[in-house]
């Protein structure tokens, strides 16, 4: 009997702290603008602005230790956020395209070309909360 009492409450433990990371908001998942991004967008920068017509094997290695950062559904929404934010402000939009749109297709092939399945779009038009 205390055998399965144990299972029990370790059960409910386990399903309390799986619940908590559903319900942690997009916002306390991520902050935008961590070191990861920052990094990700000085290394991609050449290639998402078009002076370079692949990525380079640093701009891939940040990208994919930036998508390494979000593990949880939360997570890799507020990273969608982020991005897509990124891409519009005009900091990273420098050079050879000025206009921020241009950039999206660009930032978008990264995931395809630096060996990972697509999460989401740079776009501001793509639904971030449809990143599971």
């Amino acid at each position: 009997m205390v055998r399965i009492m144990a299972k029990v409450a370790y059960l409910a433990v386990v399903l309390v702290v799986v619940v908590a990371r559903m319900l942690v908001e997009p916002g306390e998942a991520l902050t935008c603008g961590a070191p990861e991004e920052q990094r990700t967008g000085a290394v991609c920068n050449v290639y998402t602005r078009g002076d370079q017509p692949e990525p380079s094997g640093e701009c891939c290695n940040a990208y994919r230790a930036l998508r390494a950062t979000a593990k949880t559904r939360a997570e890799r929404r507020q990273l969608c956020s982020c991005v897509q934010e990124a891409t519009s402000q005009s900091r990273y939009n420098r050079g050879a395209t000025a206009n921020p749109a241009a950039r999206i297709p660009r930032f978008d092939s990264l995931s395809e070309k630096c060996g990972l399945p697509s999460l989401f779009s740079a776009d501001p038009e793509f639904d971030c909360k449809t990143v599971n």
